[in-house]
């Protein structure tokens, strides 16, 4: 009895092409929400993009098929406007300076902290959270007023025979900025340092390396994607933040913030304002760019080296 084997011919589409046209179907299921997310980002910034090529008309705000960059122009030439441009980069490089130090700090406190205790620290400080920027600046206002609980405090103990100036200052600003942001940068650090193992920091500490040196050269290299989180994070809200530079800082705090709300709700000048936003929007995607890169070129060394 003679039996024949039917040998079915190759396909001629190689492997990893086969591979790639095999696509999850539960893809599509996020398609639709990522269409409005993507129509809710887009269709206001071209809306923004294009009225900043207006040319300036206060109290107009129909779109013009007569581009022109006078706004872009106006602005870099203007010191004035550098200068603004200037402050708040230094203050959104300061507030993320601090944050990343004292985030840095609380967050690995927390990582070593008793098991019983962690929730509670955590608790204790994601809880700002739970109150309104507004409430918080407003706090903050009553304890660095001229009657305020560090003047009253000063004043009553024969330190100073009168008020410091604590508010309306870039220091008040930062310090505001730091209480609202501070628990924005702990969270990714804490999460980053819970997937490091246990074992890593002992057996540091076994061969001879010190606390600091097993935090420094250890732990913080292997947190480092939650500590570049953070920081993009609390640069990037840092630089766009309006109520508390204009409650702390006064209407003459000189963010760049302050202005765009000038520009829009004082003047009426749309295009200007506009301008100002995406200026804003492209120096803060810029300098988070130069984090990023940086970022990983350390993190390519520090694997070097390793």
């Amino acid at each position: 009895m003679s039996s024949v084997l039917a040998i079915k011919p190759l396909s001629n589409t190689p492997a990893s092409t086969r591979r790639v046209r095999h696509v999850d179907k539960s893809t599509f299921l996020v398609l639709p929400a990522c269409i409005v997310i993507a129509a809710a980002l887009l269709i206001p910034l071209a809306n923004v993009l294009l009225l900043s090529l207006n040319r300036s008309q206060p109290g107009v705000i129909e779109l013009s098929s007569n581009f022109t960059l006078a706004n872009y122009t106006r602005f870099l030439w203007s010191p004035f406007y550098m200068r603004v441009l200037g402050k708040t980069v230094y203050i959104a490089a300061m507030t993320t300076t601090l944050c990343t130090v004292f985030g840095a700090i609380l967050a690995m406190a927390i990582w070593r902290a008793p098991q019983h205790l962690r929730g509670v620290i955590v608790i204790v400080v994601i809880s700002p959270l739970l109150v309104s920027i507004v409430t918080r600046t407003f706090g903050w206002m009553i304890v660095l007023g001229d009657n305020g609980l560090i003047n009253s405090t000063l004043m009553s103990l024969g330190v100073i025979n009168e008020p410091l100036r604590l508010m309306f200052t870039d220091g008040a600003v930062i310090v505001g900025l730091l209480h609202v942001f501070l628990p924005l940068m702990v969270l990714p650090i804490l999460t980053a340092l819970d997937r490091i193992d246990p074992n890593v920091p002992q057996a540091a500490n076994t061969l001879g390396a010190s606390r600091f040196t097993t935090a420094t050269e250890v732990v913080l290299p292997l947190a480092a994607p939650g500590l570049v989180s953070g920081i993009t994070i609390v640069f990037s809200l840092s630089m766009s933040s309006y109520i508390t530079p204009a409650l702390m800082g006064g209407p003459d705090s000189g963010m760049i913030t302050t202005l765009i709300y000038q520009q829009f709700v004082v003047t009426f000048n749309w295009q200007f304002g506009a301008t100002l936003v995406a200026i804003l929007l492209a120096v803060s995607l810029v300098l988070v760019a130069v984090i990023l890169f940086e970022f990983a070129r350390r993190t390519r060394k520090w694997m070097v080296r390793q």
